[in-house]
């Protein structure tokens, strides 16, 4: 049996998740879902697809907390690693090929992070709230492609080098490249996007710590 404390009663137990929380994770991870399979959620460009399905992962993290930015980052990775099999882009293509777990790392484990990444960015920043959710949202949406990116680089860009018979630094410039044109706008769509719905979330009581 447990033990009781000084009022005779049972301490309560800590749960991994609140009810609030899962609410908010299976919400979110349904609004992900949705635009995994739609299709909706990747914007097709010429060697890799650019992404808005990182949205509801730093929402996550931004009114729930960690856990559950992690969880439906997991949920973003997940249909990103699916899709990355039915319809990749050039450069996960390569992945998939030569080595799908490889892949399956590139798409998942960047994902969970920036749920991650993203509260701690929160939590650090003391400025006006307006402000400290946007800046979040912009540097959380740089910090996913240089992690999906970088991860490519490092696992797969010297055999990826090796078949298009490029040097690895053409590799690293192509990668600085993508971050430059892809990464940018992204990011500023997502402050664009998740500060409105921020606020008003936390108007609303959602709120981290």
């Amino acid at each position: 049996m447990g033990k009781q404390n000084a009022a005779g009663t049972m301490p309560a137990q800590r749960t991994f998740l609140s009810i609030r929380q899962l609410t908010v994770a299976g919400f979110l991870s349904a609004i992900t879902i949705f635009l995994g399979l739609t299709g909706y959620g990747f914007i097709p460009l010429v060697i890799m697809n650019a992404t808005i399905l990182h949205i509801p992962t730093i929402i996550g993290s931004l009114a729930a907390g960690r856990k559950v930015g992690m969880i439906v980052g997991f949920m973003f990775g997940i249909f990103s690693f699916i899709r990355s099999l039915q319809a990749p882009s050039a450069l996960l293509l390569f992945a998939v090929q030569y080595n799908v777990v490889a892949d399956a790392f590139i798409c998942i484990v960047p994902r969970i992070l920036i749920g991650l990444i993203a509260f701690e960015i929160y939590r650090h920043l003391k400025i006006r709230e307006v402000w400290r959710i946007a800046v979040t949202a912009v540097l959380t949406t740089v910090c996913h492609t240089i992690l999906f990116l970088g991860s490519f680089t490092a696992i797969v860009g010297v055999p990826y080098a090796e078949a298009q018979g490029i040097p690895f630094m053409n590799v690293i410039n192509i990668m600085l490249g993508i971050t430059a044109v892809n990464g940018i706008p992204e990011a500023v769509v997502s402050g664009l996007i998740i500060t409105p719905i921020v606020m008003a979330l936390h108007r609303a009581g959602l709120k981290v710590a």
